[in-house]
């Protein structure tokens, strides 16, 4: 095992305390997370770099989009990265290849440093001018019924956020069954057919490179385009992306969340619904007076999600929200 550099000579630990540390360190896509440090990745190398707890002074996520990022398809995705900034106002910016490992990371510092802010300062003030105009809306003089409600609310939230993991699959495999159930099968036999004529191009430039033929390298280079066109593409059902895959993912999650939640006494949501983000909308609406108990805060949730689509202009933070918790209900057809 290589061991990682300090980000800067002060930082640096015994060799022994560090070996010891990275050893057992908890790994998350490229970065580590030992109780002494946070090991960092540079380009090329996983963990490469480390900075020690009492170093760090927020982590957040950053999302760099490149032109036509927001589509969310091909090559043009989103790019992920955690942002390290440490006392001293130097930052260091780690590459993720997915964006749910830098939300793990993220989801673990929360619970094992929840001294570290895991939000950057802009997101930090936006959230608190979203929250100060939630609070404008709420009614003063709550019944003690919606007191008891949103009480058994925030209890429910904090047994999900002990588990973050089991959350954020539930979000994801629900985004990706909406997304397969959104591609019109037209497309997903286009997707097909391209990834078949790719496959059968670049087999049939191969024997014309090695004779020599002058078209040979266009069959192949038009050919892995295209191959790699229907795969990014994500239309061509197999892996991760078969229909059958994508079901039992959602299954699983429901599941996971189902046995996890089973073990709190009456908790108050159903499992394809048992959300941090989704508890936090029904706390709102209790607080501004559209529901009392937490059956009916539900149902006034499924209806505002119902009423959003892509003519409704809404907030940042709101649409963050929304992305995050929609598919469920979509998948679950708001039952």
């Amino acid at each position: 095992m290589v061991i990682s550099f300090a980000l800067e000579n002060k930082f640096s630990m015994e060799k022994e305390v560090l070996r010891e540390d990275k050893k057992n360190c908890k790994k998350i896509g490229p970065v580590g997370l030992g109780s002494k440090a946070i090991y960092l990745n540079s380009f090329y190398i996983d963990r490469m770099w480390y900075l020690p707890w009492e170093e760090v002074d927020r982590v957040y996520k950053r999302i760099a989009m490149s032109a036509g990022g927001f589509t969310g398809k091909g090559v043009f995705g989103a790019m992920s990265y955690l942002v390290v900034l440490m006392k001293n106002g130097k930052e260091k910016q780690c590459l993720f290849k997915h964006e749910e490992d830098v939300d793990k990371v993220l989801a673990y510092i929360k619970q094992e440093h929840p001294q570290i802010p895991v939000y950057s300062k802009n997101a930090e003030k936006k959230l608190e001018e979203a929250r100060a105009s939630f609070e404008k809306k709420y009614v003063k003089n709550l019944s003690d019924e919606s007191k008891r409600s949103i009480k058994k609310l925030e209890n429910a939230k904090q047994y999900l956020e002990k588990k973050p993991v089991l959350t954020q699959h539930l979000s994801k495999a629900a985004g990706k069954m909406r997304v397969q159930q959104m591609v019109p099968e037209s497309s997903r036999r286009l997707g097909i057919g391209i990834f078949i004529l790719s496959v059968c191009t670049v087999l049939s430039g191969i024997p014309c490179v090695i004779k020599g033929t002058p078209y040979g390298m266009y069959m192949l280079l038009f050919g892995f385009a295209f191959f790699i066109f229907s795969l990014t593409g994500n239309l061509v059902p197999i892996g991760s992306n078969a229909k059958k895959k994508i079901e039992e993912d959602w299954e699983d999650s429901v599941i996971e969340i189902r046995d996890y939640i089973a073990k709190s006494p009456d908790f108050p949501l159903p499992a394809r619904y048992a959300h941090p983000v989704v508890i936090d909308r029904m706390i709102r609406i209790i607080k501004e007076g559209k529901a009392t108990t937490i059956n009916e805060a539900l149902e006034v949730e499924k209806k505002e999600l119902k009423a959003l689509n892509s003519d409704v202009k809404v907030s940042q933070e709101e649409y963050d929200e929304v992305v995050a918790v929609k598919p469920m209900f979509l998948v679950s057809e708001y039952k």
